[in-house]
């Protein structure tokens, strides 16, 4: 995970860079096309971290329930609502997937328009405002705080999401260890005479 937390927020902060997403070459249609992007702030990245982090979390889970295991607790309880539940637990899985990219994505695509923006707006009055430079310098520094935010944020749920397959297990095995421990207690008190 620190693995995953690090690559984010290296990914965040390299977008910070001067000349990173604005320096390149005149497209088609008059716009600039980048020789660099921020990392972060393209979608094919986030979904690509999203799609490791949900097979890396599936895979847990089935490792430990089985496959069978695995789609009875995407079924849940009690079965006779299964052809309910079914979908909506697997829909449920698959909007961590969404989630996880699309909020990663969000955040720092609208954090270096927000700063783009900050930095026309201020070079257009740089020349009468003396204090017009320093704004641009905030929110970088926001940039940089927001950028490891969420890093953080996307490890985090990477996490939880791992720690949820696994404690349905444990917590399974828990209950059986508990019931086999009691009806040991059980029939080592009857099978001793007080």
């Amino acid at each position: 995970m620190i693995g995953l937390f690090l690559m984010i927020l290296v990914a965040n902060w390299l977008g910070l860079i001067p000349g990173v997403g604005t320096i390149g070459l005149k497209g088609p249609q008059d716009e600039i096309v980048p020789f660099v992007r921020p990392a972060a702030a393209d979608l094919n990245f986030t979904l690509g971290l999203a799609i490791i982090s949900f097979v890396v979390f599936v895979w847990w889970a089935v490792r430990l329930h089985g496959p069978i295991g695995y789609l009875k607790e995407l079924a849940g309880e009690p079965r006779v609502l299964a052809p309910l539940m079914f979908p909506i637990h697997l829909i449920s899985e698959l909007s961590r997937l969404v989630s996880l990219s699309m909020r990663l994505f969000g955040n720092v695509f609208a954090g270096e328009v927000l700063l783009a923006t900050m930095l026309a707006l201020t070079t257009a009055v740089a020349f009468t405002l003396p204090l017009a430079l320093f704004v641009p310098g905030v929110f970088l520094g926001l940039e940089l705080l927001f950028g490891a935010v969420q890093a953080l944020v996307f490890a985090l749920l990477t996490m939880a999401y791992i720690t949820l397959a696994i404690a349905e297990h444990q917590e399974e095995g828990h209950a059986g260890e508990a019931d086999h421990a009691s009806s040991a207690e059980l029939g080592h008190s009857t099978s001793t005479p007080a």
